[in-house]
């Protein structure tokens, strides 16, 4: 299967630009819209030469075979971009959204074709993260979620099909249910915020890196997994509400003191460069 021959994407923020290129780099035409010419200015760089860029929305999406909408993470505007989509991309077009919170029947409740209709959830910097998942909504038909998982491992991604529109998704609820732990550990003084990004980076994640979770129980034994889940799970975190310390790390202006954005985005994309060349080598 080959990649969709035009994607519109209508957005051109940091993952809109990212989507534009993966495509682009597919050799898809694409075209990214946003409503003003300053945003596509600053996507440019990102998006790279091969990707065409206008201001006017119907420009973007006629005739195209995939449309892609990341524009605010709003139900309304989602819904006003999809409904043109449907008056003017190809008659048979895949309409996606890339929201990671909203729930997928409200975006799409006033679809005349709903059953083309899913989530298309890439992760930042959509260039360099391989994941990709694929969601499908109440009236999504199974058609289309294989269309887009063939697209997406065209693309070189690793598509996660998430059958039910689930609030969170997979990615999201599997890095929440972690941060719920991790703050519940700081709180309560066991460790501090850098153990925790340390244990992650030097140990979990890297080992996650190269097999899944449920890989490493396999590896590790069951009986082993049995007895440490037996001992261990009463005691997680159940909190249902947020920890105290995100709203004091608001007013900080951050989680870590040592926080410098530059540096983290730069070993982030280093990592996950390296880590992509790992797996195609």
């Amino acid at each position: 299967m080959n990649p969709p021959r035009e994607v519109a994407v209508v957005g051109a923020g940091t993952m809109g630009a990212g989507i534009a290129r993966v495509f682009a780099d597919a050799g898809a035409a694409v075209r990214l819209n946003a409503r003003r010419e300053a945003s596509l200015d600053a996507a440019r760089e990102r998006a790279g030469n091969a990707v065409g860029m206008t201001t006017d929305l119907d420009e973007a999406l006629a005739g195209a075979d995939l449309v892609v909408e990341t524009i605010v993470e709003e139900a309304e505007p989602k819904r006003a971009v999809l409904a043109r989509a449907e008056e003017v991309a190809a008659p048979d077009a895949i309409l996606a959204t890339n929201t990671s919170s909203l729930s997928l029947a409200e975006v799409g409740r006033d679809l005349k074709h709903p059953e083309r209709f899913a989530g298309l959830h890439f992760l930042n910097p959509p260039e360099l993260v391989e994941v990709v998942e694929i969601v499908g909504a109440d009236r999504t038909a199974r058609e289309t979620l294989a269309t887009l998982e063939g697209w997406v491992e065209e693309l070189g991604k690793a598509p996660v099909v998430v059958s039910l529109d689930v609030p969170g998704f997979v990615i999201n609820r599997l890095q929440y249910a972690l941060l719920r732990e991790a703050y519940a550990l700081v709180d309560a003084g066991v460790c501090t915020f850098e153990d925790v990004d340390r244990a992650l980076t030097h140990g979990l994640g890297a080992r996650w890196a190269a097999i899944g979770p449920f890989e490493t129980m396999d590896l590790a034994g069951l009986d082993v997994h049995a007895a440490v889940a037996s001992n261990l799970w009463p005691e997680l975190a159940t909190t249902t509400k947020p920890s105290a310390s995100i709203a004091a790390a608001r007013e900080r202006g951050s989680i870590r003191a040592d926080f410098d954005p530059e540096a983290l985005e730069e070993r982030r994309d280093r990592v996950l460069r390296a880590l992509r060349q790992l797996r195609e080598a």
